[in-house]
């Protein structure tokens, strides 16, 4: 069964400004969210769905894939999640990539 891990990771948080980047007990909180994805070993690729630069540059650099940054009609407040899994998939489509379960991790 093939698996994909879908992080979504909007750089345009109001709350907490670049919360995915920010440290959280020494690591970036995104890398908490790969770490254990990559553990888990469910997954034949996990991705970040993002529109910020910085972020998807740390999430590479964790091992996360980063196959596109998330267009921004579909980045801001009222932006379903639903929206944002749809994109990914369609996307991988589109490349003639099919999964049979998409995971969405926060």
């Amino acid at each position: 069964m093939k698996n994909v891990a879908i992080i979504p990771a909007r750089g345009g948080s109001k709350r907490i400004v670049g919360k995915n980047i920010r440290l959280f007990h020494n690591k970036p909180i995104i890398s908490w969210v790969i770490n254990l994805a990559q553990e888990s070993d469910c997954f034949e690729k996990i991705i970040i769905s993002t529109d910020c630069r910085k972020t998807a540059e740390l999430g590479k650099s964790l091992g996360a894939e980063v196959p596109f940054l998330r267009p921004k009609s579909i980045s801001d407040d009222y932006t379903s999640v639903i929206e944002v899994i749809r994109h990914a998939i369609e996307f991988f489509q589109s490349k003639g990539e099919f999964y049979e379960l998409a995971t969405l991790i926060y």
